[in-house]
């Protein structure tokens, strides 16, 4: 058992299908699950190297914007460099810490944490940062990874997705829908749960 799990977690840590690739199958996917269109504001947490964000930023166009948070600051410094590479006006790059996504309040349409969630040391607070960040009605999608069998429901190679769920409603979200089939991570399988900040603040 620890020979397989050896073999699996190396594989993945290997595998250079674990960045977003804006031309593979998610991006379709994430169009549709959020409805991003022309204009929108959208926020990338948790932007690592930058590929969604830019994904994002073509995907809202010019009269949109992109907000792209990081913790890390290697990794922010990179984000800054290839989004002035890439010469984006419509996108801006934002610190994030430990229990907050670093997004101005009521900013976005929708909010994409993609395989970050089961890296949050502080859930709750993170959540409530996110809630904050959205406008009524906004979306947010937590795209992860189910832990494998001989896991642990959390850790940093996964989380289950009623953790998921359970964690974002109690802090105030509505859950709309888990879609189980989303496109995975080398041997990983993953998962895309939408979730949408209500019309009416309770």
């Amino acid at each position: 058992m620890a020979l397989l799990a050896s073999a699996l977690i190396s594989g993945c840590g290997s595998h250079t299908g674990g960045g977003f690739d804006a031309n593979g199958p998610e991006m379709p996917r994430l169009r549709e699950a959020l409805a991003l269109r022309t204009g929108m504001v959208v926020a990338d947490v948790g932007a690592g190297k930058g590929q969604l964000t830019l994904a994002l930023a073509g995907a809202v166009g010019s009269a949109g914007h992109v907000f792209s948070s990081e913790i890390d600051p290697p990794k922010l410094r990179a984000l800054r460099e290839a989004v002035a590479e890439a010469r984006l006006g419509n996108v801006t790059v934002v610190e994030a810490k430990t229990s907050e996504s670093g997004l101005p309040a009521g900013c976005c349409d929708a909010i994409v944490l993609r395989r970050v969630y089961h890296h949050l040391t502080d859930p709750a607070a993170t959540n409530a940062s996110l809630l904050r960040a959205l406008r009524p009605g906004g979306l947010l999608a937590v795209i992860d990874i189910p832990p494998l069998f001989f896991l642990p429901d959390r850790s940093s190679l996964g989380i289950a997705p009623q953790i998921v769920i359970d964690e974002v409603t109690a802090s105030g979200f509505e859950m709309l829908q888990l879609r189980g089939d989303w496109p995975g991570r080398g041997p990983l399988e993953s998962y895309c749960a939408i979730f949408r900040e209500p019309l009416q603040k309770q």
